[in-house]
């Protein structure tokens, strides 16, 4: 139960680091996005979101319920099973995504409509 409340804290620690980083892209000025400052910009948020969702440190156990059943718990103790990405829309709004894997995080950076969720 108390794991679940820990998620949710880390969870929320990213979205607040989400908007802080988009209150700084806001004053920025207009650069295209072949520009090399926001490409390296993406290159790092994608390996941040790498390491995050990295699954190699998954660990399974077997566990049997009070009723004899038994069923298999996973848990990922050093990561996240998705983190939220924000990126500054062509009006100046934020949007914000969750993705699963560096690749999908990368796609949604440098899409110029990706959808949010």
């Amino acid at each position: 139960m108390y794991g679940d409340l820990g998620r949710a804290a880390r969870g929320g620690a990213w979205v607040v680091l989400a908007l802080c980083g988009l209150a700084g892209c806001n004053a920025a000025p207009e650069r295209s996005a072949a520009s090399p400052t926001v490409a390296a910009q993406t290159a790092q948020v994608v390996e941040a979101v790498r390491v995050a969702t990295d699954r190699s440190g998954i660990q399974q156990s077997k566990v049997t319920l009070p009723s004899g059943q038994s069923i298999r718990q996973l848990s990922l103790p050093n990561g996240f099973s998705q983190v939220m990405v924000a990126r500054v829309g062509p009006d100046g709004k934020p949007i914000v995504s969750c993705v699963d894997s560096a690749p999908a995080a990368e796609a949604f950076l440098t899409a110029g409509n990706g959808a949010g969720q």
